[in-house]
């Protein structure tokens, strides 16, 4: 299924990345400008960093892409980097982070998280069960991998400008 990103919502999303808070966000206007709304007591240093972010922000509609997209980008990845994201996702935090979304791929995620703990695998197909639950949680989350704060060298976004 494709979910549609109205570029307010991606604002508001990046906003949230950088700043590490929950903004409102209005517009864009008919000359493409974005207002931020911010909770009360947002010091002023903040406010001016989040108002510098959506005065750039392109009035693009974003789509997610397709899995299979972000699948074959993650392939791409150098092993290092792939484990990192393997390391956020599948092994870090207890319960994992990637079953704790409740996005659309949940119940596949879930499904390959239960068969990679619990499935007796073999290692070549525990990796594509980490491949593909990653790419269904990317896909869910579309800004995780986009220089995500263990390697910001990483870009595997989880959506495209709708074409």
């Amino acid at each position: 299924m494709i979910n549609y990103y109205p570029s307010g919502a991606r604002l508001q999303a990046e906003l949230r990345k950088q700043l590490g808070i929950d903004c409102g966000v209005s517009g864009p206007d008919a000359a493409g400008t974005f207002v931020v709304h911010y909770p009360p007591g947002t010091p002023q240093s903040v406010q001016d960093q989040g108002n510098a972010i959506a005065a750039t922000w392109p009035a693009t509609d974003y789509r997610s892409r397709l899995m299979w997209d972000i699948k074959e980008q993650l392939q791409q990845l150098p092993a290092e980097q792939l484990q990192k994201i393997y390391g956020d996702l599948w092994t870090q935090t207890w319960p994992p982070k990637l079953v704790k979304t409740e996005g659309q791929n949940s119940s596949g995620i879930f499904a390959s998280y239960a068969v990679w703990t619990f499935g007796g695998t073999t290692p070549g197909d525990a990796d594509i069960l980490r491949l593909y639950g990653s790419a269904m949680y990317i896909q869910d989350n579309p800004a995780y991998a986009i220089n995500p704060p263990f390697d910001t060298t990483i870009n595997v976004p989880g959506w495209e400008p709708v074409p």
